[in-house]
């Protein structure tokens, strides 16, 4: 998820906080829950149909620089399983705004970059398997259909198949069109209670990610992600607040809340956190480096910083290129 979108979400969460509750098709909510490795893997041993799926690590909001220096991307959820397969999970409810079919190219690329090292000695074959999951409102299709599949394939002879190791999968919560299970899973995203009657199976994997579910909701952690919703976006949180019908008193108090202390501090928070992400790739990082890198607030030292930790191959070469 790029940063616009992200910031796009964040003033949609606080709407819905607003409005009621949260669904698991919340930006907010999806990844809070998706840092839970049982419901990590739940969501996609259902969404592959491997009922024994198992996962050896988890991540959220994993940022993947561009080396060039071109657009980065954010991805919300990111594992990889025992075989050594990667998955990247996206939760997309606003699809008019790019085209997610070359959205998922994008992503596939920029997931491959660091996964080979330089060298001579690189084989392209270690190149392990990804699949790329969008999760989203409508039917960008418009074939009626739960889930779609995409692998490359031969235009000459029939199922001639590429098999470059690449799945792109696009599902749609709009659609009952689908295996049952999964069907009830996107609907239990869509409306996040077991007492939603478009679930057609409550399937053991469902149920215990509703309790998940219910764990985060009653967590400190998303007490504090649902305080720092009313803080994000000041121009942002007015313009969209103000277009979905609030009235100027309610955007207002919304915004005296502390909404531009908010993105500014959630802007410098995230950019200290990628940092801190690349200089982990070359091993730990100090106690002292670490509190020098979340203490600065300034977004022009903290850009240099980014630079330099995406080019540094040790936390020493990383402090070299920015004293």
């Amino acid at each position: 998820m790029t940063q616009n979108v992200w910031e796009q979400e964040a003033v949609k969460d606080l709407v819905q906080l607003e409005e009621g509750e949260f669904n698991l098709c919340d930006f907010a909510l999806f990844l809070s829950v998706m840092k839970n490795e049982t419901a990590h893997r739940n969501v996609l041993s259902i969404i592959m149909g491997e009922k024994d799926l198992e996962l050896k690590e988890v991540h959220v909001e994993e940022v993947i620089l561009n080396r060039s220096g071109q657009r980065a991307i954010r991805l919300d959820a990111r594992a990889t399983d025992i075989s050594g397969r990667n998955f990247a999970t996206e939760m997309q409810n606003d699809t008019e705004q790019d085209d997610m079919r070359r959205r998922a190219r994008f992503y596939q690329g920029l997931m491959d970059t660091p996964v080979l090292k330089s060298g001579r000695e690189t084989r392209y074959k270690y190149l392990p398997p990804t699949i790329i999951t969008f999760i989203t409102q409508k039917d960008i299709f418009g074939k009626g259909l739960a889930k779609y599949t995409f692998t490359e394939q031969c235009e000459e002879i029939k199922d001639l198949h590429l098999e470059d190791g690449t799945i792109k999968i696009f599902l749609n919560m709009s659609s009952k069109n689908g295996e049952p299970v999964l069907v009830s899973l996107l609907q239990y995203m869509k409306h996040t209670t077991l007492e939603n009657p478009e679930i057609l199976v409550k399937d053991e994997r469902i149920m215990q990610l509703n309790e998940i579910v219910t764990e985060v909701k009653q967590s400190e952690e998303w007490e504090a992600v649902r305080m720092s919703i009313l803080s994000i976006g000041l121009e942002r949180g007015e313009k969209i607040g103000l277009e979905k019908g609030l009235n100027q008193g309610k955007a207002q108090s919304i915004l005296e809340q502390g909404m531009a202390r908010g993105l500014s501090c959630g802007k410098v928070q995230g950019k200290a956190q990628s940092i801190l992400e690349l200089l982990e790739e070359n091993g730990p990082v100090s106690e002292s480096t670490r509190r020098m890198i979340l203490s600065e607030t300034d977004m022009e030292r903290l850009s240099v910083w980014l630079k330099a930790a995406a080019r540094a191959g040790s936390e020493a070469d990383f402090l070299s290129k920015i004293c």
